[in-house]
């Protein structure tokens, strides 16, 4: 268990604080979504979490022990599209990877030949982008940290290699799970919200700075729906129940559909009914999108 209390980041130079009192708990969740819009905090979180970067206040423990920026740097890993090793030949950051004493050089094997992976005397920067990008992946999915951290790594991958890396995360989680490797949390940042819906178990959503939300992705998607009827019996829902938040509202003739958040809300499908009116979940990433613009008004 990885526990963030009060986590507040202020780059040097810098006003305004990249992260801002971020407190939350990853527990026993095996692939975690980290999602929002740039400028959110999300590479922030991922270097601390990595051990890269030490925060401005706030403390990190891991299991009830309180950790240092050497203790994340030892049990996590973390890979992303930025090109930090274009200098490096591939072999050795192979090499460099290799001397973590939970690598797995099967895995990576496997990894190389699904992957059509070149290691040899060429340097990284010689890669395209996207060869890059599923070197770095492979490498941390390979390496067995406890953390493993991949930040927008599938940014510049076609829509088959993502899908295929996706696939490789989540054969590897369900080997964790099962107890037949040590156990292992993955946390994975990207744009491409819908996608994460198919992978991950829960959802840390960050705006502005701030943690918005973190829950199970089902709670998270329910908590935001879509009721559909006659326009009278909307309004007639709406004062009954004047402190729910309605996120959107579209008039379809004598039909009206609003977007509301039940967070909190007892409204269930017999008062639904009672009042004639339908609903339907949105996906997570319109619940994400809503939720967003919601903390905008």
């Amino acid at each position: 268990m990885i526990t963030l209390d009060s986590i507040t980041h202020t780059y040097p130079g810098e006003n305004e604080a990249a992260l801002r009192d971020v407190s939350l708990t990853l527990g026993d969740s095996t692939i975690t979504a980290l999602v929002g819009p740039n400028g959110s905090g999300k590479t922030t979180l991922m270097q601390i979490l990595g051990g890269l970067m030490v925060p401005t206040s706030g403390s990190i423990s891991i299991d009830g022990a309180q950790a240092s920026a050497d203790d994340l740097l030892t049990s996590s890993i973390i890979a992303s599209s930025a090109r930090d090793f274009d200098e490096l030949y591939s072999q050795s950051l192979v090499a460099y990877a290799r001397l973590r004493p939970t690598w797995d050089e099967q895995l990576f094997t496997h990894y190389a030949e699904r992957f059509d992976l070149r290691v040899n005397r060429k340097y990284v920067r010689k890669l395209s982008g996207g060869q890059a990008a599923i070197l770095s992946a492979s490498i941390a999915l390979a390496s067995g940290a406890p953390l493993t951290l991949l930040d927008e790594i599938q940014a510049p991958l076609d829509v088959p290699t993502r899908y295929a890396l996706y696939e490789e995360i989540l054969a590897l989680a369900g080997e964790c799970m099962e107890g037949k490797r040590p156990q292992r949390r993955f946390l994975i940042s990207s744009h491409m919200v819908s996608e994460l819906e198919k992978v991950a178990e829960d959802v840390i959503v960050l705006k502005k700075s701030e943690l918005l939300a973190h829950e199970t992705i089902d709670d998270f998607t329910c908590r935001v729906s879509a009721l559909t009827g006659h326009a009278s019996d909307v309004e007639r829902f709406l004062a009954a129940h004047p402190d729910l938040a309605v996120i959107a509202s579209r008039e379809l003739g004598s039909t009206r559909e609003i977007v509301v958040d039940l967070r909190g809300s007892a409204v269930g499908d017999t008062e639904l009914a009672s009042h004639s009116l339908t609903s339907s979940p949105c996906s997570f990433q319109d619940a994400f999108a809503y939720l967003i613009q919601e903390n905008d008004q």
